[in-house]
């Protein structure tokens, strides 16, 4: 009886490794999160999905069924065919058999501009860039649309809260029937990171950079400071949950001085030291009043506005610390008690996992 047993467990573990679906990838942005992602690829053991990445490519180089083991121990990207956004839709496109998955952790407007032809054809897309969904209200409406119909999955989870699920939670709660009626808070990690530092006496100029060099912040940290991503994030907030709004209508406070804005990032970084005196001088003030600063969204059908605020010392958002965003979902069964999603809003690691878990949810709809 006992090796009765033993046979049917080894053989059912087996035949359960056979079925494991395989699912494709291919890794646009091969930097901090989709170089992250590409190793957690390589170490996942999934009892029903085998993932293969079967391309790479930054702005420069691209590479078809890459050595994994070797571009993980380089770190970088540092040959290939020349990375051709005329030539990689056309390709993905003819060897996709229904199990590619396509993950843009560019940040670019170009490899953006691509997705609704990849959809269109069958191709999936699991990424954290905003840009696509910040476009104008119709291509955001297209790849809605594409992603309904079933023949492709879309999925931009990261896109807001790296690895939180704020995207999911509006998905869950519209899905039930209710309506979304007002999201407030922090969806900036970075901000948060560069405000807690302030606090602890770093000066912002230092702040900024230690940011940048931790992976916290975009490749230009003026991509931030400008509000720009926060106010992206509100956008796709407001549009995920079915109200129509174009980037032009969103009021945005800059945290980058004027005379900075032309400067290339090196130059930006070096005389952002001259400003250093301001943003102690405004932290102390906040302080003074038991109050301290966050960068702060506020949505609901009538607008979406996004800036600093001072926030009281002890409240949610005051007690804010690192990388964390937090988010208050208002809808009409939570009126008075909002819904609340709090945690790391940025970083490498909770981004890159945060992906690799929507790869995994488009496994689980394409798997049958």
């Amino acid at each position: 009886m006992t090796l009765t047993l033993k046979k049917t467990s080894i053989d059912a573990h087996q035949e359960l490794s056979v079925k494991r679906k395989h699912i494709n990838v291919f890794i646009a942005g091969i930097g901090a999160v989709g170089g992250t992602l590409t190793k957690l690829i390589s170490q996942l053991d999934h009892s029903l999905y085998e993932l293969n990445v079967i391309g790479v490519c930054n702005s420069k180089f691209t590479q078809w069924n890459p050595d994994v083991d070797q571009l993980l121990n380089e770190n970088r990207l540092t040959e290939g065919n020349p990375t051709n956004w005329d030539a990689i839709p056309d390709k993905l496109i003819s060897i996709s058999k229904g199990n590619l998955v396509f993950v843009d952790a560019t940040g670019s407007e170009i490899v953006a501009q691509q997705y609704q032809n990849l959809l269109d054809h069958g191709v999936h897309i699991a990424t954290p860039s905003k840009r696509a969904n910040s476009f104008g209200q119709d291509y955001f409406d297209g790849l809605i649309k594409a992603n309904n119909l079933g023949r492709a999955q879309y999925r931009y989870e990261t896109a807001v809260g790296a690895g939180l699920p704020v995207i999911s939670t509006l998905t869950t709660l519209l899905n039930s029937g209710d309506e979304i009626t007002k999201i407030t808070g922090v969806a900036s990690g970075t901000m948060t990171y560069l405000f807690t530092q302030l606090q602890n006496g770093v000066p912002f100029s230092e702040a900024v950079k230690k940011a940048k060099e931790g992976g916290y912040s975009e490749p230009d940290p003026r991509d931030d400071l400008s509000g720009e991503d926060v106010a992206r994030k509100f956008l796709i907030l407001a549009r995920t949950s079915g109200y129509k709004f174009e980037r032009d209508q969103i009021n945005v406070d800059t945290l980058v001085p004027e005379k900075l804005i032309s400067l290339s990032t090196e130059e930006f970084l070096n005389q952002l030291p001259e400003y250093d005196g301001h943003w102690k001088s405004r932290n102390a003030q906040a302080m003074v009043n038991n109050r301290k600063l966050r960068y702060v969204g506020a949505f609901t059908p009538e607008g979406i506005n996004v800036g600093i605020e001072e926030v009281k010392g002890d409240s949610p958002l005051g007690g804010l610390k690192g990388t964390d965003n937090l988010i208050q979902i208002y809808t009409k069964r939570y009126s008075t008690s909002p819904i609340i999603v709090q945690g790391p809003g940025a970083g490498r690691e909770v981004t890159a996992a945060g992906v690799l878990g929507d790869i995994i949810d488009i496994a689980e709809v394409i798997s049958d």
